[in-house]
């Protein structure tokens, strides 16, 4: 295919994904309440706390901290969250993942168009092996600062199991019913750069090796991984890795979700100690809400969560102080 052909083809993918979105009521138009539902991705970022949530497009949530008093446990509406569109608000849809850059701008990590948007639209799309399959694609996005003024960015890709009647009938036969493992793909952007497709090749990749709870599947549980943190492994100022929020479920037409932890990874892939259940952590309302969103509230010290809401309970942020022997100097 030529150069141009590829183009085209390219611009018409994203014609057609803009014009779904459209078609699905994405459509630009008054001003919502600033109301969060499915809280998806969160950042905490000069004293604010900023949230996604896969269910409102071409917009993010930020709840000012400063000077007011909140615990361990926020509900995220009682802080009458501000509502911030981005341009072109139709157009960034299922947003997932929500970061800075080194240089200072916002990011937000669309799972449907596998790309990273912000206030000045697209900055980079992910190549065609990180999108969505059986409505399992990218999920979460860290950032941390690199040589020269350029950010190191990690975005995962969740895995687990397709959702049931979501896979082309194909693949059905293939794969239906079969777990994938998460997998992170990393990659630099310098300052003020956008960059539109990034290769594959440009990057670098880690499948996580997640436990394997027992059982054969479509039965047993098995992990997904819908965010992370770079992590700095204590007195190691060299060696980088992940802190991976993983949630288990199995993949029958009533599933169940009965795990949620915090593990660490190594930038191979491989776990390193024991995890943290979050269960064990928050108050029993939440004990088994769907944690979505993951980023540091004090950096290398406490972490904080996000979950989605139902119908009879809220989305809540949570801020988890980390065990003494997980902190770290970032």
């Amino acid at each position: 295919m030529s150069r141009s052909s590829a183009g085209s083809s390219r611009a018409l993918a994203l014609a057609c994904l803009i014009a779904e979105a459209l078609a699905a009521g994405c459509k630009p138009g008054p001003a919502e309440p600033a109301t969060i539902d499915e809280a998806s991705g969160v950042a905490y970022h000069d004293g604010d706390l900023y949230i996604v949530d896969d269910s409102v497009n071409g917009a993010y949530f930020r709840i000012p901290l400063k000077g007011r008093i909140f615990g361990p446990v926020i509900p995220l509406n009682d802080m009458k969250p501000i509502r911030v569109e981005l341009p072109e608000v139709g157009i960034w849809i299922d947003l997932e993942g929500i970061d800075f850059l080194a240089d200072g701008r916002i990011v937000l990590l669309s799972e449907r168009l596998h790309s990273l948007v912000g206030e000045e639209g697209l900055i980079a799309e992910y190549d065609y092996p990180l999108g969505e399959i059986g409505r399992r694609g990218l999920e979460g996005v860290a950032v941390r600062p690199a040589p020269e003024g350029a950010s190191r960015i990690a975005v995962i890709w969740e895995g687990g199991y397709p959702e049931r009647g979501s896979l082309h009938p194909l693949l059905e036969e293939r794969v239906g019913g079969s777990a994938f493992r998460p997998l992170i793909f990393v990659h630099d952007l310098r300052p003020g750069e956008r960059v539109g497709r990034i290769p594959m090749a440009s990057g670098t990749t880690a499948v996580l090796d997640v436990p394997m709870p027992e059982g054969s599947e479509p039965d047993a549980q098995r992990f997904r991984a819908p965010d992370l943190v770079w992590y700095r492994w204590p007195g190691e100022p060299e060696k980088w890795g992940y802190i991976v929020l993983i949630s288990s479920q199995n993949g029958v037409e009533k599933p169940q979700y009965l795990n949620h932890w915090l593990q660490r990874f190594g930038a191979d892939g491989k776990p390193a100690g024991d995890h943290i259940n979050i269960a064990e952590q928050v108050p029993g309302n939440i004990s088994h809400a769907n944690w979505e969103g993951l980023g540091w509230f004090t950096p290398g010290k406490s972490l904080v969560l996000v979950h989605e809401g139902t119908r009879t309970v809220g989305p809540h942020a949570f801020i988890l102080e980390l065990p003494p022997d997980w902190q770290t100097d970032m």
